[in-house]
């Protein structure tokens, strides 16, 4: 049996880090609210920017995550 009192859990810095994060992209997305128009090769979109925002977000963490697995296969 310790003697020690029991402190409370240090919440992590990550989980805050990672909190603050979402809740930036979250006023981002609702805050820009306005109509964009999207030029893809073939076709163009008319879509609101959240969703082309979102889309560019995805993108980029595919990008993130294939990338350098790609990259890693191609240098072998």
């Amino acid at each position: 049996m310790s003697d020690a009192p029991d402190r409370p859990r240090a919440i992590p810095w990550k989980l805050v880090l990672w909190v603050a994060i979402a809740l930036y992209a979250l006023a981002v997305l609702l805050l820009n609210d306005d109509k964009q128009s999207v030029d893809f090769v073939f076709f163009t979109v008319n879509t609101r920017l959240p969703w082309l925002i979102l889309l560019s977000m995805a993108l980029g963490a595919a990008l993130a995550l294939i990338g350098p697995r790609w990259w890693r296969s191609r240098k072998r």
